[in-house]
């Protein structure tokens, strides 16, 4: 697995996109091109476009334009699968009358969207946000797998500190000969597997979302999340996975020397 395009594309006009985050300050969205690369992957697969939307947290910081400026690039690009990591809403007041279901109902993929709970859609009402998905019909994968039409196989573990996970269960179906495309909010799950052959795609950090010389993005997360991934790719026994910066903000509404992210995947035959 590699990165194509190891800076990414920046969106728009000329490089940065401004947006009032409630303090009026500078955002930046990167577009991430990667390689992503499975095992046996299905023909009808072999070049197909996936894109991961995570953290939005919608509701705090003022983010909408962010959102505007993210759904008008995925219209022009139309990936063939939408891949939904987790934190749709955020836990602060201000998002519990957010109409996610009417951001969500605009998505379109002609091979499917898929989610994931996160830590703030627990905290924040996961049965409402499960309404917003299923309005929007998006299938949501909490402790289950999937293969989907064109026989790509796909797993979903919900969040791993205040959700409910079940790693065991949410494999338990998935051939050990396949290599599946797993959604977990937490990217500590490589921690947890190892041994199986997969790749995990994961948001929840930011990238540290204000990144300082002290403390550095990986002290946040070490000591914060409870996590020792920031951003990219990583790899541990058999398991690979990438984190993404995620759209979002939350606890601050801001970032600083940390863009945030859109990422983009193009499937593509390990044998190849």
């Amino acid at each position: 697995m590699r990165k194509v395009s190891p800076q990414g594309r920046r969106f728009p006009p000329r490089a940065l996109l401004s947006v009032d985050c409630g303090h009026r300050f500078p955002y930046v969205i990167e577009v991430s091109e990667n390689l992503l690369f499975v095992r046996d992957l299905p023909s009808d697969l072999e070049g197909a476009l996936v894109a991961q939307i995570t953290d939005l947290h919608a509701g705090f910081g003022n983010t909408d334009a962010a959102f505007e400026a993210v759904w008008d690039y995925l219209e022009k690009v139309c990936p063939d699968m939408l891949l939904l990591t987790g934190d749709y809403i955020d836990d602060h007041l201000t998002a519990r009358h957010y109409p996610l279901a009417d951001l969500l109902c605009r998505l379109k993929a002609p091979l499917g969207i898929y989610a994931v709970f996160g830590n703030h859609d627990h905290r924040g009402g996961v049965a409402g946000v499960r309404k917003h998905l299923e309005a929007a019909r998006i299938r949501l994968l909490c402790n289950e797998s999937l293969c989907t039409p064109f026989g790509l196989w796909l797993v979903g573990v919900d969040d791993l500190h205040e959700g409910h996970p079940d790693v065991a269960r949410a494999f338990a179906d998935v051939p050990s000969t396949v290599m599946p495309v797993v959604l977990s909010h937490n990217p500590r799950l490589i921690e947890l597997i190892p041994d199986r052959e997969a790749v995990i795609l994961s948001g929840h950090t930011h990238g540290g979302q204000i990144c300082l010389p002290f403390p550095t993005p990986a002290m946040v997360c070490r000591f914060h999340l409870g996590c020792r991934q920031v951003a990219g790719w990583y790899e541990n026994g058999r398991a690979r996975l990438y984190v993404s910066r995620g759209i979002g903000v939350t606890g601050y509404p801001m970032r600083y020397r940390c863009p945030a992210e859109l990422a983009l995947f193009r499937l593509q035959s390990a044998e190849a």
